[in-house]
């Protein structure tokens, strides 16, 4: 089994795969441009581990939330690889890819200077999301443990208990392991977003228009 694995939701990005019982992980730093690069990370990672694009069996994509520009990127170029031979498709959010490793607690993710997103769990389901300002955490939270990934810097005072996730791509890895070996594919490999400023909500309207027309 040969899975390839996308994620440019963030500033760093994500090549992973399984290939041949093996488990990849390549990481894209955030000062290189996904859009630049992300083609030349897949192709070293497929080079270095000696599998073709054809070898593979299933592609994954991490679909949201994040970066608008960064889940286009991601969404496209997946589709891209995918159209000479239709393999199966997993597409998982954030969140979805990070259950299995939050019982109970609520999970923040960069959005802008002033607001995360969050996805609140219970019993490794997901209850509740959205967008909140720093200003505004709701007063449960301080019940609550508040799971933030390493890579982000977030802007939390002491009075929060912070657990830490260390490893985020492998874990996003495992669940996506985890899906295929339920059969859980999907051909419908759509974004996954929350929130999107004035300009972005015009663009996907524009783009929704002229797929109506042609």
């Amino acid at each position: 089994m040969n899975i390839l694995g996308i994620d440019t939701t963030k500033k760093q990005a994500y090549v992973f795969g399984l290939f041949n019982d093996k488990k990849v992980v390549d990481v894209i730093p955030a000062y290189e441009k996904h859009s630049e690069n992300l083609l030349q990370h897949i192709e070293g990672v497929l080079s270095f581990n000696n599998i073709k694009l054809s070898d593979i069996d299933v592609f994954a994509n991490i679909s949201g939330p994040g970066s608008f520009t960064g889940i286009r990127i991601g969404l496209t170029t997946l589709k891209a690889l995918n159209l000479p031979f239709k393999k199966n498709v997993v597409n998982l959010s954030v969140f979805e890819a990070l259950k299995s490793s939050i019982k109970d607690g609520v999970l923040l993710l960069e959005c802008t200077q002033n607001s995360v997103y969050f996805c609140e769990f219970k019993n490794n389901k997901i209850v509740k999301y959205g967008v909140v300002d720093y200003a505004d955490f709701p007063q449960n939270w301080n019940d609550e443990i508040l799971f933030v990934l390493k890579e982000e810097q977030l802007h939390l005072n002491d009075t929060y208990k912070v657990s830490v996730i260390n490893n985020y791509a492998e874990v996003v890895l495992d669940e996506i392991i985890n899906e295929v070996k339920k059969c859980k594919f999907t051909q419908n490999c759509v974004p996954f977003y929350i929130a999107l400023s004035q300009a972005e909500k015009a663009l996907i309207a524009k783009e929704t228009g002229s797929q109506k027309n042609d």
